[in-house]
């Protein structure tokens, strides 16, 4: 009875294949260490394929992807052999990586971490021809590659420390990104997570915030090399308040022309002409002679 039972359980034996697992959840672009991985024994049909059966052939390679506890670890997830640690591992084909500075606020506080995904708001500065700042979300759906800080000088000679956001872009992406930091401030959007969706938005301005009318622009003053023309009097009279204006008094018309009569007179062979006024005429033959 005890060797039937013993026949018994190894016939139900599942056999097994050696496995190297994480050990410990190895980050994203990182070189695996010894410690980094353990041999575990799993069942045959669950063993996937290219699997790693020693620590010695995974030793020292960079995973390319972040490697939880206790996955397997297959080629899928490591750089090609000699590869070395860093950013560039974690950059697909066809991608590339940026970096950016941003300030604590433009950060989220700290709170944006590699592999965060955030949208890109643009704040322009005024210019010449557009004298309101304007705000637009012109990147969305971006991946954080990395997080770092920078030191700089400020204009007091003190250190400054900056926040460095490293985005993986497109080449296109990459030309948008530089002429946006250089004519505005650049701030980051933490998306939420699985939240893909894009959205349209038409940007906001200054005057959209309490909803003033926009400011009145001062045309350009143009210098004419035509000669000036000569002021033209206007012929109407200005018209004065009603008020004020006196009462026009009636012209009286003119006196009439006296009439004359033109009489010749002969003295010897010269003629001459005279004229008379028919009023002169009438009292002289009034007047008694």
């Amino acid at each position: 009875m005890y060797r039937y039972v013993e026949n018994a359980k190894a016939s139900n034996q599942i056999a097994t294949l050696p496995v190297v697992v994480a050990a410990r959840d190895i980050p994203e672009g990182s070189a695996i260490d010894r410690l980094a991985v353990t041999v575990a024994q799993w069942p045959a049909p669950t063993v996937p394929a290219g699997v790693f059966a020693n620590i010695d052939s995974v030793a020292g390679r960079v995973s390319r992807v972040t490697i939880f506890k206790g996955e397997a670890i297959v080629p899928g997830r490591l750089a090609p052999d000699g590869t070395s640690p860093g950013l560039e591992v974690k950059i697909p084909p066809g991608k590339r990586a940026m970096s950016v500075r941003i300030n604590d606020v433009s950060g989220v506080g700290g709170m944006i971490q590699p592999n965060s995904r955030v949208d890109i708001l643009l704040t322009l500065n005024p210019t010449e021809g557009n004298s309101e700042r304007t705000a637009k979300l012109f990147m969305e759906n971006m991946k954080i590659l990395a997080m770092g800080a920078q030191v700089q000088r400020g204009d007091d000679g003190r250190p400054i420390q900056t926040t460095v956001a490293t985005l993986e872009v497109s080449p296109e992406e990459a030309e948008r990104l530089a002429i946006g930091a250089s004519q505005g401030q650049i701030q980051l959007v933490l998306r939420g997570y699985g939240d893909p969706d894009s959205v349209d938005t038409r940007g906001a301005r200054a005057r959209d915030l309490v909803d003033l009318p926009p400011a009145p622009r001062q045309a350009p003053v143009r210098r004419s090399t035509a000669p000036a023309r000569r002021p033209t009097t206007s012929t109407q009279p200005a018209q004065q308040p009603a008020a004020s204006q006196p009462v026009p008094q009636p012209i009286a018309p003119p006196p009439p022309k006296p009439e004359s009569l033109s009489v010749k007179v002969y003295r010897g062979r010269t003629a001459s002409e005279q004229k008379f006024l028919k009023d002169s005429l009438a009292k002289r033959d009034t007047n008694p002679r």
